[in-house]
């Protein structure tokens, strides 16, 4: 799909601050800005490269002109204290952006009478570190008619890891080369610090006066990223400027800037390429769009594959990766590279624990979560379940890291430094985890090394999952023609231990909605907070739970946490419930699991009703709701993806990252679930859904696999 924004003279700024779009390819490397063309986040830039080490924001902005007929026309913007300068944003006529191109028209208003409209793309190369930027004259009367047109552009460069800011640094100067006279593509270099990626600018151009650069080092001041401040960090920044580029336009005769990690080796004319649409794997246009918001998640780097959880800042985690993993490959078309995370991650299994944290930016992998295990388990269950010609995978790489798995969280794992196991299986088969200083679950938020949401003991989506994985191994044993692993004979008593502990009696059911317990401990008993988690259970394969108890927890879900973009974690009744995850870090952390609402869970809920028996009824209800979040949603905040979280209240405005893994592949599972299911509640919602402004295809790349359904 497409999106386009239409500017007026009385349009403002305000108009397209707000809307932001997003450029990655399949190293992890990306560009992203706002509507308007200012940025307003540290994170937004036009080269931000991805690294073994971690993300590097090489090139942040170019201050780029034309000049036409003696008359300079801005065509960029930045924000200083009480300005908004140069004021390319005046000019701005039309934006358009798609997931493989961003492209932004200027009309501009000749001295004489008559105007000239210039078009500006941006595009990222696939397979290398590297965006191109091309200026045309569009072939227009007044375009004919206007003589040469010269084109400046001064790069604003930052060239350090892309969380940090700068302050003037005289040393960078010292680190600037031009390129050798003579080059056909002149241009420079800068490499501040070895830790950081090259930085290599060149111009090309075909214009009556060849492309040139002219060293004039100099550093921009003071400027401003307003989203930066609004969450409460630093948010003045300082740029370093190399030096001018210079090129001649005219109609037919176009000009490009290179930023990369390495000089060009063919010309930009070659490698500005349309990227070839295959044939979609689905005829509908949200199910398709989504399909290939999901290729945007799986990138290859220091070779490894590896899921970004979210843009602009976060790396692969474990969680994120497997809770992603079925929407982003099994559904997507993409089998071949789900198997390959699957193979790749399993031989980082230590002590039974997935990496939480796996490396590529975020340091060493780190293996200081309970979930990520179970959720790998479950993510090898679907893939079991719903691609049966994968059984020699299935059976030759991950049944060993699954068996793995079970032993060591039944016998006891991740060491707490006193002797204990902060992983560990009680005589009746329940699962407990943490202690009262730690957050293993995905509901993770600490402040100062404190919970904010505390969830230690027996959890109820944790012994959830270990409840399935413990039936998937069995049945799986049972298929392979194995003795099922002795874990597995808890079975029976752990489904009595889970009800016992997780299905309030008369007492709490009317305080907990009829739902579940979130957690329960031995030393404190269970939490009476209704919280979301409790539809996991409701939701997954094998169950502890009847379709009546399904039912009745979606039903409180429902009641007390359903919202058109997720689920809330926690309901608007409870006094500790926050509305709105707005303001600095601390703030934010507070509210991030006590009301903020979470798209992921949309897709465990429709399996919940799914599961519970329910009919077409409630999935037309379902699609009722949840209507905005693909009507609207797409068209705001990270243009055509889906945000990491909303609000609690209304509007439930969105937060967090732009575009959340987990939140698109959730999505895309939802939608496919209901489509499968409830074909006529589908059918009539599918067809009164907007479709968007443009064509949607798939890519070339991800029709090789066939694609897998559940």
């Amino acid at each position: 799909m497409e999106y386009t924004f239409h500017f007026s003279a009385g349009s403002g700024m305000d108009a397209g601050l707000s809307s932001e779009w997003l450029l990655s390819n399949a190293r992890g490397d990306y560009a992203s800005g706002t509507a308007m063309g200012c940025a307003t986040r540290r994170y937004h830039g036009l080269l931000c490269a991805q690294t073994p080490e971690g993300k590097f924001m090489l090139l942040s902005s170019l201050e780029d002109c034309v000049r036409i007929q003696g008359r300079e026309y801005p065509l960029s913007c930045r924000l200083h204290p009480g300005t908004a300068w140069p004021e390319g944003w005046k000019l701005e006529s039309r934006l358009t952006c798609s997931m493989d191109e961003v492209s932004r028209v200027f009309r501009l208003p000749l001295p004489g009478g008559g105007c000239v409209f210039l078009r500006r793309s941006i595009k990222l190369c696939a397979g290398e570190c590297r965006l191109l930027v091309r200026y045309e004259l569009l072939d227009t009367p007044g375009a004919s008619s206007c003589g040469n047109a010269e084109l400046f552009a001064r790069p604003l460069v930052s060239c350090l890891p892309a969380d940090h800011l700068h302050h003037a640094d005289p040393s960078f100067a010292g680190s600037l080369h031009p390129l050798a006279q003579g080059d056909p593509h002149p241009g420079f270099s800068l490499r501040p610090h070895a830790s950081i990626p090259p930085l290599v600018m060149e111009m090309s151009g075909t214009g009556m006066h060849g492309p040139s650069f002219e060293p004039a080092p100099d550093w921009y001041y003071h400027i401003l990223y307003p989203v930066e401040r609004e969450r409460g960090y630093d948010w003045e920044d300082d740029l370093f400027m190399p030096g001018v580029f210079a090129c001649s336009l005219g109609v037919g005769s176009p000009a490009w800037i290179s930023a990369g990690t390495a000089p060009l080796a063919d010309a930009p004319g070659s490698l500005w390429k349309e990227v070839q649409a295959g044939s979609p794997l689905y005829e509908e246009p949200v199910l398709e769009h989504l399909r290939r918001e999901c290729s945007r998640f799986l990138i290859e780097n220091g070779g490894e594959a590896l899921v970004p959880a979210g843009y602009h800042w976060f790396g692969p985690w474990g969680r994120d990766t497997f809770i992603a993993l079925p929407g982003l490959t099994f559904l997507s078309g993409r089998i071949e590279q789900g198997k390959k995370i699957l193979a790749q991650v399993g031989k980082q299994v230590r002590g039974g624990l997935v990496p939480n944290l796996m490396g590529n930016g975020n340091g060493g992998a780190s293996y200081n979560s309970a979930d990520a295990s179970l959720w790998y388990i479950l993510a090898v269950q679907r893939m079991a379940e719903g691609c049966p010609g994968e059984a020699d995978f299935v059976r030759q790489e991950c049944w060993p890291v699954v068996k793995d798995i079970l032993a060591h969280f039944a016998r006891g794992t991740m060491a707490d430094g006193q002797g204990g196991m902060l992983v560990r299986t009680d005589p009746r088969g329940l699962l407990h985890v943490g202690n009262a200083q730690t957050q293993l679950t995905w509901m993770d938020a600490s402040i100062e090394g404190v919970p904010v949401t505390p969830r230690h003991g027996c959890a109820v989506e944790m012994n959830a999952l270990w409840f399935n994985a413990l039936e998937f191994a069995r049945t799986f044993a049972q298929k392979c023609g194995e003795v099922p692993p002795s874990e597995t004979d808890i079975i029976p008593v752990l489904r009595k231990e889970f009800r016992r502990v997780f299905i309030p009696p008369a007492k709490d059911r009317a305080a907990m909605g009829g739902g579940l317990y979130d957690t329960w401990s031995p030393e404190s008993g269970p939490s009476l907070h209704i919280r979301p988690n409790q539809v996991i259970a409701a939701a997954l394969p094998f169950s502890p739970l009847s379709p009546r108890e399904r039912t009745a927890v979606t039903t409180c879900v429902r009641k007390h946490l359903l919202t058109p973009y997720g689920l809330r974690t926690l309901s608007p009744a409870d006094p500790s419930y926050r509305p709105r995850c707005k303001g600095g870090q601390k703030e934010r952390d507070m509210a991030y699991h006590q009301g903020t609402v979470w798209p992921w869970l949309l897709g465990f809920y429709a399996e919940a009703l799914w599961r519970g028996g329910y009919r077409d009824r409630k999935a037309r209800e379902l699609l009722q709701t949840v209507s905005p979040l693909f009507e609207k949603h797409l068209g705001e905040a990270g243009l055509g993806s889906i945000s990491e979280i909303f609000d609690g209240d209304a509007p439930h405005e969105p937060g967090g990252c732009i575009a959340q893994a987990w939140s698109v592949a959730e999505a895309l599972r939802l939608l496919l679930l209901v489509r499968r299911e409830w074909p006529e509640a589908w059918k009539n919602w599918a067809a009164a859904l907007p479709c968007g402004s443009g064509a949607t295809g798939g890519d070339t790349t991800d029709t090789e696999n066939a694609i897998c359904v559940f």
